[in-house]
């Protein structure tokens, strides 16, 4: 339970919240405090202050003890309180209490020492009585006559109340404490939930997933980072989900393909060995034989070609180079094979055209390309090559006037072993492979491939084009 994500939040808010509220409550409560006990202290600093002003007077001469006394006992009652008048040796000339009042005796406290000093910002303080068991402020003021300081006014009040509401006051802080991380427990594990749902569902989906149950879906809850996230995972999933498909087609399709020439040489190398032959029949039958292999081996090439370019060969090497010369030599041998079909092939090259490229691969894409057009090719057909140099871009186009391809199926051609006419491609010995290289190199080349129609609407022209220079020139990197 303490492991789970949602615990470990909903733990985290009520912390934050509480830390929060602890710090608010006691930064309130010594504001309040202070508050407070500024305004009693006021408070008695200004009834002091009118007693000082009504016996300031009665000081100067023999003083009055009962009408002094009269004086404090008036202000007292008004201010629940207690007052004492000294004279400047602190003796004690008028005190509100009459029954075992201090008329008469020293008083030798701090606050009227300090009075009698005119330090009267330090003329008092907050003690503990005994006698009353509580806590009470004591101030005392000077009683001047002109300049000379002739006595003072010391006056206590019981600080019962104040502390009462301040008790009060941190009970409720604690009560609202106490609510608080309830209400935060509860707003947390929502907060928590809204978090931590799409994290498990995503979780689930994943366990899912690797249990081999690819056909996962997590539905998109909001745009935030774990939105982002679950809808990057959805994107994943669909790819890996296409990728197995089209994993699996490929298996079944190279071993139905591997299936058929195997097939057809088993038959073959029966009858050599179980009928009689004349000798013309089984050069007939060897000529199969080598047809049939030579497809295999051709297969099998194309499927290493794949296999390489899926993994990202090491030997694979980018580098810039002239790409004019490599498909010269490529067409030149290309240009055999169209004139053993009869078929005239003519290029138009660009002087110089250089690239970032792996060199043998840009020879294969000339190679599959060609040898595409001159299968789908009648005899006495026409197949055009042009490389032009454009400011960003190289852009190679081999035209021809065969079969064509209709238009609904130009992207399918792309698909590993897909092919317009299955029939005819096999009698051509075409094994359904030579354009996904092309499309796979393409794309490794960071290039485009499309097609359209042959000149004239005849036929098909394919057009690749490829980034000219993306790195300084002579730089080797490897293509992983």
């Amino acid at each position: 339970m303490f492991n789970s994500i949602r615990t470990k939040l909903t733990a985290t808010y009520i912390m934050l919240i509480v830390a929060v509220m602890a710090f608010a409550a006691f930064f309130l409560f010594n504001v309040l405090n202070n508050y407070y006990l500024a305004y009693e202290y006021s408070k008695l600093q200004g009834a002091a202050k009118v007693v000082r002003d009504l016996v300031a007077t009665k000081l100067q001469a023999a003083p009055d003890v009962v009408d002094i006394s009269n004086q404090a006992e008036l202000v007292a009652r008004q201010n629940n309180a207690r007052i004492l008048i000294t004279d400047h040796k602190q003796r004690v000339l008028g005190d509100s209490v009459r029954v075992d009042g201090l008329v008469g005796t020293t008083l030798d406290r701090m606050e009227i020492a300090r009075a009698l000093m005119r330090f009267e910002d330090e003329a008092w303080s907050i003690q503990y009585s005994e006698l009353s068991e509580t806590w009470v402020m004591q101030v005392a003021v000077p009683v001047l006559s002109g300049e000379k300081v002739v006595g003072a006014v010391f006056i206590s009040s019981s600080l019962a109340e104040v502390y009462d509401v301040q008790k009060d006051l941190r009970n409720y802080i604690v009560i609202l404490i106490l609510l608080t991380i309830v209400f935060a427990g509860f707003i947390g594990h929502f907060l928590a939930r809204r978090i931590t749902d799409p994290i498990e569902s995503l979780t689930v989906a994943a366990e899912k997933m690797a249990a081999g149950d690819l056909s996962q879906y997590v539905s998109v809850r909001s745009r935030d980072e774990i939105g982002r996230l679950t809808k990057q995972f959805n994107e994943m999933a669909n790819r890996l989900q296409e990728s197995t498909r089209q994993l699996k087609d490929f298996v079944a399709n190279a071993s139905h393909e591997m299936r058929t020439p195997l097939t057809s040489l088993n038959l073959l190398v029966k009858s050599l060995r179980e009928y009689p032959l004349e000798q013309e029949e089984q050069d007939e039958f060897l000529a199969d034989i080598d047809q049939e292999l030579e497809r295999l081996i051709n297969l099998v090439e194309e499927l290493l070609d794949l296999s390489r370019l899926d993994r990202l060969a090491a030997e694979d090497t980018m580098m810039t180079v002239n790409v004019v010369p490599l498909l010269r030599d490529t067409l030149e041998i290309m240009q055999k094979r169209a004139e053993d079909k009869n078929i005239a092939l003519d290029y138009n090259l660009a002087e110089k055209a250089s690239a970032f490229v792996v060199p043998h691969q840009i020879k294969q894409i000339v190679f599959n390309l060609v040898d595409n057009a001159i299968k789908y090719t009648p005899e006495g057909g026409q197949i055009n090559v042009n490389l032009v140099q454009e400011p960003n871009l190289l852009k190679l186009t081999v035209s021809d006037t065969g079969i064509g391809i209709p238009y609904d199926q130009r992207e399918k051609v792309f698909e590993r072993f897909y092919r317009v006419d299955k029939a005819r491609s096999r009698e051509q010995g075409g094994t359904g492979l030579g354009l996904s290289i092309v499309l796979e190199i393409v794309k490794r080349h960071h290039g485009k491939v499309w097609i359209e129609d042959g000149p004239g609407g005849q036929g098909t022209t394919f057009i690749v084009t490829l980034p000219r220079l993306t790195l300084p020139t002579g730089r080797i990197v490897n293509n992983h």
